[in-house]
C-alpha cells in the first residue's frame, strides 16, 4: 500500500506460505529478530539495487528515505499507536479471519501448511480455537480494540478530513486502512461487523480507496 501511496512501480511475485523461508533465505534475507512470530515473513521487497528488506515497518522507513514525497509522517507516533491496535484486533479477531484463510483463501498445498502450522502454535487445531475464543465470544475484546482504533481516527484531527490528522494522510492511516481491507478480502461479513462499528472507519477506507485498489 505504501508503494500505491507514493506511486513507486513495481511488480509482484506471489509466493506459497510452504516456500516462503526457503525462498527468502535463498535470498540472502536475514530471519526476523528473535521473538518475532515467524523468522521469515511477508510483505518482503526487493530493491532496485538487490537489496532485500523485510516487513511493513522496515519497509515503509526505508521507501520514506528514497522516495520522501508524499510523506509518511513518520515523524509523529500515530503509526506507532495503530500498529500496535491493528496487532490487538489481529489477536482478538483472528481466529474467525484464520479460518476463513484455511477454508476460502488458500489452495490447498498452502491451506494445509498453514493449519498444520497454526495448529503447532496454538496447540488445537484453528476450528477448535474458533469455537474456544472466536465468533460472538470475540466480540468484547475486539469492541474494545474497535474503540481505541476510533480515538485514532477521531481525536488527532487538525481539521474535518477522513485521516488521522484530517486531510493530511499518515502511515498510521495506511496501516488501519490496510487492516481493515484485508479483513473484508478474508471474510466481508465479518469484516462489515467491524467496519460498522464507527462512520470513521468508512470514511478511512473511502478515503484510502486509490492506494488499495491494487493489490497484486
Amino acid at each position: 500500500m505504501v508503494l500505491n501511496f507514493k506511486k513507486i512501480p513495481y511488480e509482484t511475485e506471489w509466493v506459497e506460505y510452504p516456500d516462503l523461508a526457503p525462498k527468502l533465505k535463498a535470498l540472502g534475507v536475514p530471519p526476523n529478530p528473535p521473538g518475532a512470530f515467524a523468522d521469515y515473513s511477508c510483505p518482503t521487497i526487493r530493491l532496485p539495487d538487490g537489496t532485500c528488506i523485510m516487513d511493513s515497518i522496515p519497509i515503509a522507513e526505508k521507501l520514506e528515505t528514497m522516495h520522501p514525497e508524499p510523506s509518511l509522517h513518520l515523524d509523529n507516533t500515530l503509526w506507532k499507536q495503530a500498529s500496535e491496535t491493528c496487532d490487538a484486533l489481529i489477536r482478538s479477531a483472528g481466529a474467525d479471519f484464520m479460518v476463513s484463510i484455511v477454508d476460502d483463501i488458500l489452495g490447498e498445498r498452502a491451506s494445509k501448511w498453514f493449519a498444520e502450522d497454526r495448529h503447532k502454535r496454538f496447540g488445537m487445531s484453528l476450528y477448535e480455537l474458533q469455537e474456544k475464543v472466536g465468533g460472538e465470544k470475540a466480540w468484547p475484546a475486539t469492541e474494545e480494540v474497535l474503540s481505541k482504533l476510533k480515538a485514532l481516527l477521531t481525536t488527532h484531527k487538525q481539521d474535518e478530513g477522513p485521516f488521522m490528522l484530517g486531510s493530511k494522510p499518515c502511515y498510521g492511516d495506511l496501516i488501519a486502512a490496510g487492516l481493515l481491507e484485508g479483513c473484508r478480502k478474508m471474510d466481508a461479513k465479518k469484516a462489515e461487523k467491524m467496519v460498522n462499528f464507527d462512520g470513521s472507519f468508512e470514511k478511512l477506507l473511502v478515503a484510502c480507496k486509490p492506494w488499495l485498489e491494487r493489490d497484486t
